[in-house]
């Protein structure tokens, strides 16, 4: 499996995510050696365990979700920019 379908895994299975888009940017850090070899992804998770839970609560979720492919080896994921949604938001989003 590729890094993306290894979040994409997680996240549905960790965090019941009933919608995940990865967008993966790292080729816009060709060179940035602080990476280590783990890419940049961009991620929206739309998952019913966000109800009424604050942005950084939700963030936190997502970090645990995917936390083996943060800090692991090797590492994955060198840099995430999340946004997440429960359902009922996702809804009114259209």
């Amino acid at each position: 499996m590729d890094t993306t379908e290894i979040i994409n895994v997680n996240l549905k299975d960790k965090l019941s995510a009933e919608y995940v888009e990865i967008l993966d940017e790292s080729h816009k850090h060709r060179g940035h050696k602080a990476a280590g070899g783990g890419g940049h992804y961009s991620i929206i998770v739309v998952s019913p365990q966000f109800e009424n839970l604050n942005v950084m609560d939700r963030v936190r979720l997502v970090h645990k979700a995917l936390d083996q492919e943060m800090t692991g080896t090797p590492k994955l994921i060198h840099a995430l920019q999340v946004k997440t949604f429960d359902t009922a938001q996702w809804n009114e989003k259209g």
